[in-house]
């Protein structure tokens, strides 16, 4: 199948760039013949290797790139369309309906609602909504999307793998016995920050935070590791597995609804159990008890309770984990994703 991903992306790196960057993968490695167009310059662009198509989209209303795509459709022939980012989601769809009657996918990569007239003219233009995740799917629905344009295709990923070694990077990091807990992740409100910073004032002192990342609430981070001793910030990594597989778990505290995130693929990948709110999609990735713990999002007594849990028993640590790394390989690589999403297209083309 001749497969045209559509991702203009931003001038920054987040899960939706992962994604593409991954199916374009996994869908590759199955034998399609995978092209992406995508905004020059943009990470997601850097990225790409082989077929690219650069298309500059500077808004969901630039007439310029939807008279791009129309060139672009009337020159090649694809099979299927998939756009992921807003700005692509009318334009494109107007330029391939100008053109022809091409197979139209959107994926649906955030956990949010929509607008009803909006609802109403997506569902119109694109032949399948793919929502990664149920918590996604369900958003839609009460948007007004009608369930049969839905598949709900969950992502995958690539095993996270360490390349340091392991008691080398835990004395670099500054990690003492214990349980070091790792975030990973946008400095920023809606990723629960103020949440875990709060619980650390009741964590017992086997419990180390370690923070990792770059955003808006740095400088809230910085002063809490300069009063804290159990808090430690390390700044953004580019040794993002190395680091993982330095800590002893990962926490994933969001206060709002995280539809599929990447974080709690790799950390499972590396053989970490999460600990994450029960909001949005980590319910479907986090089974209590078996992988990771759940808590109530923005309760930080219960936060606490549950690494104070991990703390006190960690043949539970490492169970968890094994159980985290065999889910992963099981259901969340590269061609599981890309199997399901080959399900989705066989549907309309």
């Amino acid at each position: 199948m001749k497969v045209l991903q559509v991702g203009s992306g931003l001038h920054g790196w987040a899960g939706i760039e992962k994604y593409v960057l991954f199916l374009q993968e996994g869908l590759s490695q199955r034998g399609h013949d995978v092209s992406v167009s995508v905004t020059p310059g943009t990470p997601l662009a850097n990225a790409f290797t082989g077929n690219v198509f650069e298309v500059p989209v500077h808004g969901k209303f630039d007439l310029r790139a939807l008279a791009a795509y129309v060139r672009l459709f009337r020159s090649e022939s694809f099979d299927l369309v998939h756009t992921h980012f807003n700005p692509d989601f009318l334009i494109v769809a107007y330029a391939a309906r100008l053109v022809g009657k091409t197979p139209l996918v959107m994926t649906r990569h955030v956990a949010l609602p929509w607008a009803r007239m909006k609802a109403k003219n997506f569902s119109n233009l694109y032949d399948r909504i793919i929502p990664v995740s149920e918590a996604s799917r369900r958003k839609l629905l009460q948007s007004g999307v009608p369930s049969e344009r839905m598949r709900v295709a969950k992502a995958g990923c690539p095993p996270v793998a360490p390349s340091s070694d392991l008691q080398s990077m835990r004395t670099s990091l500054g990690m003492q016995t214990g349980l070091n807990v790792g975030f990973f992740g946008r400095l920023a409100p809606e990723k629960g920050l103020s949440v875990l910073l709060e619980s650390a004032a009741s964590l017992p002192e086997s419990i180390t935070l370690h923070i990792f990342g770059d955003g808006p609430l740095k400088r809230e981070v910085e002063e809490a590791a300069n009063r804290r001793a159990n808090v430690r910030f390390h700044g953004f990594r580019t040794d993002v597995a190395d680091c993982m597989g330095a800590v002893d778990a990962i926490v994933i505290p969001s206060v709002w609804e995280e539809a599929f995130p990447y974080s709690a693929l790799e950390a499972m990948s590396v053989g970490r159990p999460v600990v994450a709110s029960r909001i949005g999609g980590l319910p479907e990735l986090v089974d209590q008890d078996q992988n990771g713990l759940l808590f109530e999002a923005g309760n930080a007594s219960e936060l606490g309770a549950a690494l104070t849990k991990l703390a006190q028993n960690p043949a539970l640590v490492r169970e968890m984990g094994e159980k985290g790394r065999e889910i992963q390989l099981a259901d969340y690589t590269l061609d599981r994703m890309a199997e399901r999403i080959e399900q989705v297209y066989s549907e309309i083309v």
